[in-house]
């Protein structure tokens, strides 16, 4: 069985405005397998189709899938943390971190016990029921951790996690992420 989760071979991006075409990847080839981290830098993205080339997940072909195939798939390997937590605000910390469980089909049960667990491994036990408004910006960013890691992702990606941090909170973050994979 391979180790490898994530694919891409020769993958090119392209993003068109009018006569402007801006080339933000070109024929990229990479593997990643279970257990390495690695670090791409370059101007903000997001999870868009390539304009050429293959991305595999778990060895499927992402451009075979149906929208509700993709979903379930990044639901059930991938976990996300992003710049800005993008927790709902109507939602307090332990709902936040349960959503992926619930939107995979999880009992309501088994969801909030390991939603639960994931907030008290990043330091949030004490603030489960405090909504996204009452919470200071390190631990809004810890909520989203938890909310990546629930599911016990296959393969974790990160868009400027700490960019909004200071650097000792940036670090804890950095460690804690690693630690929790």
């Amino acid at each position: 069985m391979s180790n490898t989760i994530l694919a891409c071979e020769a993958v090119c991006k392209n993003y068109y405005d009018g006569q402007l075409n801006v080339q933000v990847l070109d024929n990229l080839t990479l593997q990643v397998e279970k257990g390495r981290s690695i670090g791409i830098v370059g101007a903000s993205g997001g999870l868009d189709k390539p304009t050429s080339g293959r991305v595999s997940l778990m060895g499927q072909d992402l451009s075979e899938l149906s929208q509700k195939q993709l979903s379930r798939l990044r639901n059930q390997h991938l976990g996300f943390v992003y710049q800005f937590h993008h927790l709902l605000p109507e939602f307090s910390a332990l709902e936040n971190v349960m959503m992926p469980l619930l939107i995979g089909k999880r009992p309501k049960e088994q969801a909030r016990e390991r939603a639960l667990l994931m907030l008290e491994k990043v330091g949030l036990k004490d603030r489960v029921l405090h909504r996204p408004g009452e919470l200071s910006g390190g631990e809004r960013q810890r909520a989203a951790i938890a909310r990546a890691l629930v599911t016990a992702p296959a393969c974790l990606l990160a868009d400027e996690p700490t960019g909004n941090l200071d650097r000792k909170n940036a670090l804890n973050i950095l460690d804690m992420m690693i630690c929790l994979l």
